[in-house]
């Protein structure tokens, strides 16, 4: 098996660099380019973004040519052929789905569609099923919900690799370390077919690295990103299995994923415990925060492969020795460690701390009121924003002021709300005001606006409301202003002054 394994993934990286070379000329002929926007995306160009069309075929054109050369690799490709069609049928579906993606992009709920469909061909047709775990020598069958829960395995896999996806050479790097330690545990648990795959999606991804290094002249877009957690999640079913119990020891994957999946279950509960929903974008990932804090990308890529390689070896080692623990603690301790160097996951472990300290006083003392404010980035002075709305709380009757500022562009995250006890927002009685902040001509957050109709004229609150809202956008804007004026260039021209705003325009609606 270890000559097979060189000749895969010598073949790898020769086709892995020829086929990258190849789809970044012609990436200009279908448009595959990924082009700057002023918010979210911020390189200074258009970037080919073909890494996951090339990985995919130069993964399945080394396993091909290899197999004709090499009788172990046509055997252990025989030996799991159905498998093996299913899982190319699976892995090439999320790729079309991916450029589609990339090329259009895709709502939210059709990405996630497409993902499930490419996950059942994989499950339900090769039987890439998580039948029974093996948890620090326990075993849990899962019985009919088998095939459900190997489904969600999937979807997290594919998702959390497709949203740490965002620094040259991130996802390349964490890719080949996940993809290598999975081809390493393969061979010494004796599954010949997984570990093939593995290390010629390692080496096509190494050769992709090339091209994808700071500064990068190729991305893997969605199709590459969601390639690569299908495949992973794929055969971390069958590298993690033991055969005597014919179980998988779990914690050998999740440990393995540990900074893909920290990432996404930090950016899970940003948005949730602000009220933002899943897709919206923030600038709060990993990569991000390192670069605020003046890292290199080349300093940030150094640090997340070297926490990667530590989670890999205690996954590794704990298949090895089939010692759950190992995995567990190696895998904390890259938790711990960010944690403690205040490097990530503080403002979520704030965010957790601060929601659970006002449910358990609502709970404990009933107040007449409740407030709550996180700072998840940024320095900017919302306080003054906030001021100006709550300050009229009394007079307009309100009930409840949510605040969310989401500027990805200034590294900016502030939230706070404020509540009456009794606060229904769906009374017959009340009404609501939902309105955008805009600061420098984008859209940098949100104000929602709670109250009772009372016996006044609605229209009269209204209007209120609106001199409110123009105050806040103003505040809003000055709050920008110092990080464009340093900015060189601006990312957008300076906008003209917003005309009044009337209450038809701010979304007021009767509840």
């Amino acid at each position: 098996m270890t000559d097979s394994v060189v000749r895969v993934v010598g073949l790898g990286l020769v086709f892995g660099f020829v086929l990258t070379l190849l789809a970044r000329h012609l990436a200009g002929a279908v448009g595959l380019f990924d082009r700057p926007d002023g918010r979210r995306k911020i390189h200074d160009r258009p970037v080919a973004v073909v890494g996951g069309v090339t990985l995919f075929v130069s993964t399945v054109l080394t396993l091909l040519v290899a197999a004709l050369f090499d009788p172990a690799v046509a055997t252990a490709l025989a030996e799991s052929a159905g498998r093996a069609v299913w899982l190319l049928a699976a892995a090439g579906l999320i790729v079309l789905v991916g450029v589609y993606d990339d090329l259009k992009t895709l709502r939210a709920r059709f990405k996630l569609a497409g993902q499930l469909a490419a996950v059942l061909l994989a499950v339900v047709g090769g039987g890439f099923v998580i039948e029974r775990v093996s948890v620090f020598g326990m075993s849990l069958e899962f019985g009919v919900f088998a095939v459900p829960v190997t489904v969600l395995w999937f979807l997290a896999a594919v998702n959390a690799l497709n949203l740490i996806d965002g620094m040259d050479g991130m996802l390349g790097t964490l890719g080949l370390v996940i993809c290598a330690s999975l081809g390493l545990m393969a061979v010494a648990g004796g599954h010949g077919f997984a570990a093939l795959v593995a290390f010629a999606l390692a080496a096509g991804l190494a050769a992709f690295l090339w091209f994808n290094l700071p500064p990068a002249r190729v991305y893997l877009g969605d199709a590459g990103s969601m390639l690569i957690g299908l495949v992973v999640a794929a055969l971390s079913v069958q590298c993690a299995l033991k055969k005597a119990a014919a179980a998988v020891a779990i914690l050998g994957p999740v440990s393995l994923l540990v900074l893909p999946f920290l990432d996404t279950g930090a950016a899970i509960i940003r948005r949730k415990l602000t009220g933002r929903g899943l897709a919206v974008a923030d600038r709060g990932h990993l990569h991000h925060l390192l670069q605020k804090r003046g890292w290199s990308v080349s300093r940030s890529l150094l640090l997340v492969g070297g926490l990667a390689l530590v989670a890999a070896a205690g996954a590794v080692a704990g298949a090895y020795y089939e010692n759950d623990l190992i995995a567990v603690l190696t895998a904390a301790s890259v938790v711990v460690l960010l944690l403690v160097g205040r490097l990530f996951g503080v403002a979520e472990a704030r965010l957790i701390a601060t929601r659970t300290v006002s449910a358990l006083s609502a709970t404990v003392t009933r107040p007449a009121e409740m407030e709550m404010e996180v700072r998840l980035q940024g320095t900017a002075e919302w306080e003054q924003v906030w001021r100006e709305i709550t300050g009229r709380a009394v007079d307009l009757a309100l009930t409840a002021v949510h605040l969310d500022v989401n500027a990805p562009l200034w590294h900016e995250g502030y939230h706070r709300r404020w509540e009456k006890r009794g606060h229904d927002p769906d009374q017959l009685a009340g009404w609501r005001v939902d309105l955008p902040l805009v600061g420098h001509g984008q859209v940098i957050g949100r104000l929602t606006v709670f109250g009772d109709r009372g016996a006044d004229s609605i229209g009269e609150k209204l209007a209120e409301v609106s001199a409110l809202a123009r105050k806040a956008e103003q505040l809003a804007h000055l709050a920008t202003l110092s990080y464009v004026s340093s900015a060189a260039p601006a990312p957008v021209p300076l906008p003209a002054p917003a005309p009044p705003l009337r209450p038809a325009a701010v979304g007021a609606q009767s509840v």
